[in-house]
């Protein structure tokens, strides 16, 4: 069985030589570029590459068809710019095909590390891992293609085993492209309507960053999570402006809380101003003389 790395770009010339780099071992290297303006296809035709225009889209699974179309081999390995293969992973690969003949598997999700800002991540993003290495002739991508949503399978998909290594995913690499990122994956996420409201988001928030242990990861894993937090609430605006309901009033029952909650703040105010009230009396009538 033959098998071919294919990857996506889009104006990633500063990524793309560590990526191809690592992609040895494959009968095949394709890199599906979306209309780039920098020299990403000089870069991918200068490492060996063979290079097939798709056009721009807002997300990669959109042009997914194509590259496997594209490919003249029996399988294919997915790879984005953004990421970096262990050494000698196409063995791996190999081997992951040479079972499939046996049992029929058509695809196998495969196992990723994800860097933030630098950072490798250990208690973010936990346990990440995606379709990317499939038989062409077992699966079909759907139209239109959706973020994150994997392609119809004509048998059987296994993960990886055990001993195969994670794949380097450099995620997120600046806050500009963070926020971006997160932006454009957004209208594909199922933003649910409670992040609207200020106590959803709270609790959404403290699950995210606070009781995930994701600050174990320092400021990048608190970052990420937040960012994802906020992909989810940008989802659940943009449904709620589609249903024209953002010039509405919250739920009564959010109100109920938010009114416990602010007479709650102002009584503590209140207990705070005369704690320190009193402590000032105490202070001045401590420094009084005798």
């Amino acid at each position: 069985m033959t098998v071919a790395a294919v990857v996506y770009s889009r104006n990633e010339a500063d990524l793309l030589p560590p990526c191809l780099a690592a992609l040895t071992g494959f009968d095949e290297v394709i890199v599906c570029d979306m209309q780039s303006t920098d020299d990403t296809v000089g870069v991918a035709e200068r490492a060996g590459a063979r290079v097939v225009e798709v056009p721009d889209a807002r997300v990669i699974e959109e042009v997914r068809q194509r590259g496997l179309d594209a490919a003249g081999t029996s399988w294919v390995m997915f790879v984005d710019a953004d990421e970096i293969l262990p050494p000698g992973f196409s063995a791996h690969v190999r081997r992951m095909i040479a079972s499939a003949d046996s049992d029929g598997t058509v695809a196998y999700r495969l196992p990723y590390a994800n860097v933030a800002f630098g950072r490798p991540l250990h208690s973010t993003l936990v346990g990440s891992a995606k379709y990317s290495l499939m038989s062409r002739s077992g699966v079909r991508f759907p139209t239109p293609g959706r973020a994150h949503v994997p392609p119809d399978f004509d048998g059987p998909v296994k993960d990886a085993p055990p001993s195969v290594p994670q794949i380097l995913h450099l995620n997120f690499r600046g806050a500009e492209q963070t926020v971006e990122k997160t932006l454009r994956y957004s209208p594909d996420v199922a933003g649910e309507s409670s992040l609207l409201t200020p106590t959803g988001l709270i609790r959404a928030l403290l699950r995210a960053t606070v009781f995930s242990r994701v600050w174990a990861d320092g400021y990048a894993g608190v970052a990420v999570a937040t960012a994802t937090v906020f992909g989810r609430w940008y989802a659940a605006l943009l449904r709620a402006e589609r249903a024209g309901i953002l010039g509405d009033d919250l739920p009564a029952r959010e109100l109920r809380r938010l009114s416990s909650a602010s007479r709650w703040q102002e009584a503590a105010i209140r207990s705070r101003e005369t704690v320190r009230s009193v402590t000032r009396r105490s202070r001045r009538a401590s420094r009084r003389p005798e």
